[in-house]
């Protein structure tokens, strides 16, 4: 608490708040050694800015991703899945704002997706994990420039390049859809289809043990 009266990030903060922050930044520290007592802060954290914020605060959006990574940490996937949602929908309402947080939001923003996608993919939801996982692509600065159809090709190739060691066959069905997309829209020597290549043979590899 001390450190957040000096810090000039912080100094400006109600005592509430600070309470609120330090309880934050323990549960973070604890979230992947200790997910039960990371969840057991960020609730508190959690409940003392529902008490004192708007609900629709950034602050807020963060403790429901920290708690959706606590419960998946824990292979609680559902609960998860609906923390992360839940900061989704706050994040959604301050990608555009100019104030500077303690995190960059529209990389919260788009880590969500990202984290929803892997769950739907352990859980073999996959329709559901190439929905969130395009959602994520759009989002990052590093391929939001792509076309529809380059970010198509890259959801299927990520779904394959996840699976190859566990479930060849599903990743030679999705590898092979990004495959052919990419060979439409792309020049034939295209690194990424060598990428496409190299998983397939690792997938066909892995058949044959």
């Amino acid at each position: 608490m001390k450190a957040l009266n000096f810090d000039k990030t912080t100094c400006h903060l109600t005592k509430k708040e600070k309470e609120a922050q330090c309880y934050f930044d323990l549960g973070g520290e604890l979230c992947l050694i200790q997910p039960d007592k990371a969840l057991e802060l960020t609730n508190k954290s959690l409940k003392i800015r529902l008490e004192i914020l708007p609900e629709d605060h950034v602050t807020i959006g963060f403790c429901h991703q920290d708690i959706g990574a606590a419960y998946e940490s824990k292979t609680m996937f559902d609960e998860a899945i609906e923390h992360y949602k839940k900061a989704i929908e706050i994040y959604e309402k301050h990608l555009s704002d100019t104030e500077k947080y303690q995190f960059n939001v529209r990389e919260l923003y788009g880590r969500c997706h990202d984290n929803i996608a892997m769950i739907y993919r352990r859980q073999s939801k996959y329709d559901d994990s190439f929905n969130f996982k395009m959602k994520a692509l759009t989002i990052d600065e590093t391929t939001c420039h792509l076309t529809e159809k380059e970010k198509e090709a890259q959801c299927y190739y990520d779904l394959g390049d996840q699976l190859v060691v566990t479930s060849p066959d599903k990743a030679l069905e999705f590898i092979n859809k990004s495959l052919e997309i990419r060979l439409e829209i792309l020049p034939e020597d295209h690194a990424t289809i060598g990428f496409c290549h190299q998983d397939i043979g690792v997938a066909y590899e892995n058949k044959s043990m």
